[in-house]
C-alpha cells in the first residue's frame, strides 16, 4: 500500500504542556535530541511511508512552528499549514482539512512519541476493501488504555467498536494516534455528536461510527510509546530516549588546573577509560604541570592555556571547546574519582544536571574531605538556592560548591550566555541558571579524597573559605533579586 499525504495535528487545546516548573510550552516542539517531536514524527512519515505532502494543522502556535519548519523544503517534504480553533477536538481539527485531502491518507496526533517503531509495516498490508486503518500496541500498563483508547475487534482484526478514555480496560489492546484513513471520514464526522465527557467531537468516536458501516481494521505497531499528555509523561520520553541512546552519546570531560603537577597524571589516568574527551584548561601554571600533560600523551587529552580570569573563566572556556553531548566537570587535584562517574551517568538520563554532594551523612560518617566550616558553608548556600528557587525545580540541594557534576551540552549552551561568573561562584550560578530555566537537577553523593599535593585556593583557611563563600553568596543575591 503506498501513501502520498499525511495529517498532522499539532494545534488543539492538548498540545500545550504548562506548570510552575516548565512553564508554557508547546508539546510538538519539545526536544529529543535536539529534534522536535513533531520533526521526529515526520521523519517516520517521510523516511518510513515516503509521505512527501504534509498538511498541519496549527492553533495558536502557528507562528512559532511555521517559523520553523517553512515550506518544508530543507526537511526534503512539502508543508501546508491549515488553521484550527484550538478550542475544537480532534475531529473538528481534521475536517479544516476537507478541501485539500482526496483519497487515502495518514492522519497523526503530533504529540506522541515514537521511539523505534515499524510504521514502516503499514506499507506491507495489501490494497484491499477496507476504510480505515487504527493502529495499536500491546500494553500492560492499564492507565495508558484508560488515557488513550480502548479496542475491540473481532477474529480478523476488524473494528467493532472504540472506546475514548475508557473508564476500564477490556484487553492489552493501547489505542495510537496514527490512522489509516480516506477522504470518506469527513462525511462521519459531519455526522459525529459532540462526545458527553470531553464536550469535544473526537475523531475515536467518528472512526467507531464509521466502524458500524464499514470495514475499519486494527494494525499492529511495535517500539516504545508514550503519549505526552503532561510533564512527567515528557521525563519519561526523555528518559526512554537517552538510554536508548546513550552509548552513542560523546562524554567530554572538563579539568581546569593550575599547578596540579602531583596529582593530574592521575586524574587523566583515572577518567581516560570513561570518557571520550578531555579538555585541560591550564591557567598558567608554573611548576611542571603542563609537562606532565603533555608526556601522558593520550589521543583523548586536549590542552588549552589561557591565563584565565578563574576558576569559572576556565571551565566555561572548557565547556565551549568541548565536543561532546554530555559534559562532566571534575578539579585536578584527585580529590574526585571516575568510579562515581557510572551512577552519575544513569541518573543523567533522567535529567538536565546531576550535582555531585559531598555533605551527605553517610560521607561525613566515613571522614569526607572537608572541615567542618567548608561543609556548613557548602550546606547553607546550597540551602538559601533551594529556598530561593523552590517554585523553578524544587530540587533538593546540599552542596554549592562541588565540582564534579555532568549535564547535557545543548541544555547549557541554551542557557550560556546568561552566565557572568568568572571565579567559584561560577559553581552556584550554574545550578541556579539550570533551575530559573526549568532544567532538572537531580543530587547525588560522591566520594571526596583528600588532595594530592597543592592547596586549595578556595578553601585552604578560614580567610579563604569566608571570600569564596562571600563570593558565591553575592551571585546569589545578584541573581535573585537583580
Amino acid at each position: 500500500m503506498d501513501f502520498n499525504q499525511a495529517v498532522l495535528l499539532v494545534g488543539g487545546m492538548g498540545t500545550r504542556i504548562n506548570s510552575p516548573k516548565f512553564g508554557e510550552k508547546t508539546k510538538v516542539l519539545l526536544k529529543l535530541g535536539g529534534k522536535s517531536i513533531l520533526h521526529r514524527n515526520m521523519e517516520i512519515l517521510r523516511d518510513q511511508l515516503d509521505i512527501k505532502q504534509f498538511y498541519l494543522v496549527v492553533g495558536a502556535n502557528k507562528e512559532i512552528i511555521q517559523e520553523f519548519f517553512g515550506s518544508g523544503e530543507k526537511f526534503g517534504i512539502k508543508i501546508e499549514y491549515v488553521e484550527s480553533n484550538p478550542n475544537h477536538g480532534i475531529a473538528d481539527a481534521l475536517y479544516t482539512t476537507k478541501n485539500k485531502i482526496k483519497g487515502k491518507f495518514i492522519l497523526m496526533l503530533g504529540d506522541e512519541f515514537y521511539l523505534n517503531f515499524d510504521h514502516s509495516t503499514l506499507k506491507n498490508i495489501p490494497e484491499k476493501n477496507f476504510d480505515g486503518i487504527i493502529t495499536f500496541i500491546q500494553s500492560t500498563n492499564p492507565q495508558s488504555i484508560l488515557n488513550n483508547y480502548s479496542i475491540k475487534t473481532d477474529d480478523n482484526m476488524k473494528i467493532l467498536c472504540l472506546e475514548e478514555k475508557p473508564l476500564e480496560t477490556i484487553n492489552d489492546m493501547l489505542g495510537l494516534g496514527t490512522f489509516v484513513l480516506f477522504d470518506s471520514i469527513f462525511d462521519y464526522i459531519e455526522k459525529t455528536e459532540v462526545n458527553p465527557r470531553t464536550k469535544r467531537k473526537e475523531i475515536i468516536d467518528v472512526i467507531s461510527k464509521m466502524a458500524r458501516d464499514k470495514i475499519i481494521l486494527a494494525h499492529q505497531l511495535y517500539g516504545t510509546y508514550v503519549n505526552i499528555n503532561n510533564n512527567n509523561d515528557w521525563l519519561i520520553a526523555k528518559y526512554l530516549y537517552n538510554q536508548q541512546n546513550f552509548n552513542s552519546f560523546k562524554k567530554s570531560l572538563i579539568i581546569p588546573v593550575y599547578n596540579e603537577v602531583n596529582s593530574i597524571t592521575f586524574v587523566l589516568d583515572d577518567f581516560k577509560d570513561v570518557v571520550d574527551e578531555i579538555i585541560v584548561a591550564d591557567g598558567g601554571s608554573t611548576d611542571n604541570t603542563i609537562e606532565k600533560i603533555k608526556n601522558f600523551n593520550h589521543p583523548k587529552v586536549k590542552l588549552v592555556q589561557k591565563k584565565f580570569l578563574g576558576y569559572g573563566d576556565a571551565l566555561r572556556n572548557g565547556i565551549d571547546l568541548a565536543s561532546g553531548d554530555i559534559i562532566i566537570l571534575v578539579e585536578g587535584d584527585a580529590t574526585f574519582r571516575s568510579r562515581d562517574i557510572f551512577k552519575m551517568y544513569e541518573y543523567i538520563k533522567d535529567c538536565d544536571m546531576v550535582m555531585g554532594t559531598r555533605t551527605t551523612r553517610e560521607l561525613i560518617a566515613q571522614g569526607a574531605n572537608m572541615n567542618s566550616k567548608l561543609r556548613f558553608g557548602n550546606l547553607i548556600l546550597a540551602k538559601i538556592i533551594e529556598v530561593f528557587w523552590w517554585n523553578d525545580g524544587g530540587s533538593r540541594l546540599t552542596d554549592v560548591g562541588c565540582t564534579f557534576r555532568l549535564f547535557w551540552k545543548s541544555e547549557y549552551d541554551s542557557i550560556k550566555n546568561n552566565f557572568i561568573g568568572i571565579g567559584p561562584e561560577f559553581s552556584p550560578e550554574m545550578m541556579i541558571e539550570f533551575l530559573r530555566n526549568n532544567k532538572r537537577i537531580i543530587e547525588i553523593p560522591v566520594s571526596y579524597y583528600k588532595r594530592i599535593g597543592g592547596a586549595s585556593k578556595h578553601s585552604e583557611s578560614v580567610f579563604d573559605i569566608a571570600r569564596t563563600g562571600f563570593k558565591m553568596l553575592g551571585i546569589i543575591l545578584k541573581k535573585k533579586f537583580r
